[in-house]
């Protein structure tokens, strides 16, 4: 079964301490579970491969605090935790645009088609492999999740529809 969208059991949240996984990366804001109840659907959402184990968990924006309000400001920079064989490895990934030169390759028909257009990067990746399988196994499979989770996962199924996305990675 490959990766889908979907809501997070209340199980499988407290297995994998989701609410505190979300904390470790907000220092500032409403914290989980209350930010839960903001939601449509007052669940975790992530990107899943149940029959492999592995999961995708957007862990929201990392922000800046010395922004010129005072106030920490989101950047163009994201917190990913992608779960395999029992251990998480985080991605710090950025949100850039596609180079004009990808966009003609597939044809700029086809991407002008698509609204939303993002190319995400890798700033970091801790631990840049594990025992079981090489940064080269990795970065795939977080490509496999990346290509359906595009750019909000489940939380924004109409941007996704509209989204073309590409890993420069």
């Amino acid at each position: 079964m490959p990766f889908v969208n979907a809501y997070v059991s209340e199980e499988d949240a407290k297995k994998y301490d989701l609410d505190n996984l979300w904390n470790k990366y907000r220092r500032f804001g409403t914290k989980m579970p209350e930010l839960l109840k903001k939601f449509d659907v007052h669940q975790h959402a992530w990107c899943v491969d149940k029959e492999r184990g592995y999961w995708l968990f957007n862990c929201g924006w990392v922000l800046n605090y010395d922004s010129p309000s005072g106030i920490p400001e989101p950047t163009n920079k994201q917190v990913f935790i992608l779960h395999i064989d029992g251990q998480n490895i985080e991605f710090i990934l950025e949100t850039g645009r596609w180079k004009p030169s990808d966009l003609q390759a597939i044809g700029l028909e086809y991407a002008n088609s698509f609204p939303i257009k993002i190319a995400w990067e890798i700033v970091s990746m801790n631990p840049s492999c594990l025992s079981t399988m090489s940064k080269a196994g990795l970065l795939t499979i977080l490509k496999e999740a990346l290509a359906v989770y595009k750019c909000s996962g489940l939380r924004d199924v109409e941007s996704n529809e509209e989204a073309l996305i590409r890993c420069n990675f």
